[in-house]
């Protein structure tokens, strides 16, 4: 079964992935670390290209949206497995299907102007995340995950930003 029939049909695609054999842990290995480098990979080439950003800036700015995403991922998944008492890689691959429709929505990074549009797939996340929560028979903690969800979508985007944009950073890449 295709992952990007988690983008035409989430329904029927969250119903089977709880059934089949693959781990969480394969699910974020195999289509997180993948999915998850379509933005830093976007961002790479249009920081440089139509930015004018330094190498080195626009490396340490994909990087850290790089891994501050996968880092949501995994905190997410923990927290959530935690408070509800799932187990945690049952939630961990139902995350890593819920934040396909971001990484997808990210190829708008290909030009900055137009970045905001990449919001359309965090957008069309809460869709598949409320299909999950209902899956899961979570409904009475939905307002929890989708705050939990929103909450950390915000806070990635911030704290990468502040991460991207130190001063200190910048002049350690300078020194190697």
């Amino acid at each position: 079964m295709s992952i990007l029939k988690a983008l035409i049909k989430p329904k029927e695609y969250i119903g089977n992935i709880f059934s089949d054999k693959k781990s969480g842990w394969y699910y974020f290995f195999v289509y997180g670390l993948t999915f998850a480098l379509i933005g830093p990979v976007l961002s790479l080439y249009s920081l440089i290209f139509q930015m004018s950003y330094s190498f080195n800036k626009a490396v340490l700015y994909s990087l850290t949206t790089y891994f501050m995403d996968l880092l949501t991922v995994i905190i997410f998944s923990f927290l959530l497995s935690v408070l509800s008492g799932l187990n945690f890689e049952k939630i961990l691959k139902f995350y890593v299907v819920v934040n396909i429709p971001v990484w997808i929505g990210d190829v708008f990074d290909i030009y900055q102007p137009l970045r905001i549009l990449s919001n359309l797939g965090f957008l069309y996340s809460f869709y598949v995340l409320w299909i999950g929560i209902g899956t899961l028979n979570l409904r009475k903690q939905a307002v929890f995950i989708v705050g939990l969800h929103l909450i950390l979508y915000v806070l990635n985007a911030l704290l990468s930003e502040m991460i991207a944009t130190n001063p200190l950073l910048h002049k350690i890449l300078k020194l190697i």
